[in-house]
């Protein structure tokens, strides 16, 4: 699967007299990562559920390879490639890392009840591939020792981790990323930029990123998109976009304390 192309024209996204998203158009290349900052409520989370069928359009337009994506439902949007995270880790609490990621690689290869418990060849085939696909993950994440450790045991950096493996496993062609580092500690973020950017490399997907870790999103993005108050403040390549003075006033000089969160946005970045 390959990366797809994303167009964002005039979107605007109105909870009555609320204009969470008022007037956003972004161009985004194949396999781009693009990085959305901002304060609370400028837009960013809406702007995600907007491009991945979540919360309807206003007005605007979303196209995924210049295909218009009005009217289509998330599941109809998630066989177009489009996976999206959320802030809250949605997996199973009460199953293992393996069962979840099972669960996750059942909903895109699906194998007939009845193919099933009749043990027909090509339904053990499907379970066998399943099965491998799901190990071949869980080494390439460091899950091993965590296999059989049931959710909501884990630390929330793990099940942050556990996630991503899951949306790995869903081979995305456009991945949405809400907060993958909410509310995890400073150390385990810092673990997060290696781990996203070979999500990157082995997924080759196009990537649209929401985070308050600004050094991250800095380290990550080919370019970085500041909002406040549902409209874009400044877009463009971080070097850019960090002396942008519509960009400081907006966000960077507003939140000293973010620019210092994980310690790895410099002048030489």
């Amino acid at each position: 699967m390959t990366a797809a192309a994303l167009e964002i024209e005039d979107v605007a996204v109105w909870f009555g007299g609320v204009h969470a998203v008022d007037g956003v158009s972004l161009s985004i290349a194949p396999g781009e990562v693009v990085g959305l900052i901002g304060p609370n409520g400028s837009g960013k989370t809406t702007l995600l559920d907007a491009i991945s069928g979540q919360t309807r359009l206003t007005h605007g337009a979303v196209r995924l390879d210049g295909q218009d994506l009005a009217g289509r439902l998330p599941e109809a949007r998630a066989k177009l490639g489009i996976v999206r995270s959320f802030q809250d880790c949605r997996l199973f609490p009460e199953l293992s890392v393996e069962e979840v990621l099972l669960v996750s690689e059942d909903a895109r290869r699906r194998v007939g009840l009845l193919s099933t418990t009749l043990h027909a060849p090509w339904a053990r085939r499907a379970e066998h591939t399943k099965r491998a696909a799901v190990s071949e993950i869980i080494g390439a994440f460091g899950l091993d020792r965590y296999r059989d450790h049931r959710v909501q045991e884990l630390s929330t950096g793990t099940r942050r981790v556990v996630d991503l493996a899951a949306i790995v496993l869903a081979s995305p062609r456009l991945l949405l990323l809400d907060e993958p580092t909410a509310g995890i500690a400073q150390r385990e973020a810092e673990a997060f930029v290696p781990l996203l950017r070979r999500i990157h490399e082995v997924t080759g997907a196009t990537i649209v990123l929401v985070e308050h870790d600004v050094p991250l999103v800095f380290s990550l993005s080919s370019q970085v998109v500041v909002m406040e108050t549902g409209r874009v403040a400044s877009a463009g390549p971080p070097d850019m976009v960090k002396e942008d003075p519509a960009a400081v006033a907006a966000y960077l000089g507003a939140s000293p304390e973010a620019l210092a969160r994980s310690g790895r946005l410099s002048d030489d970045d």
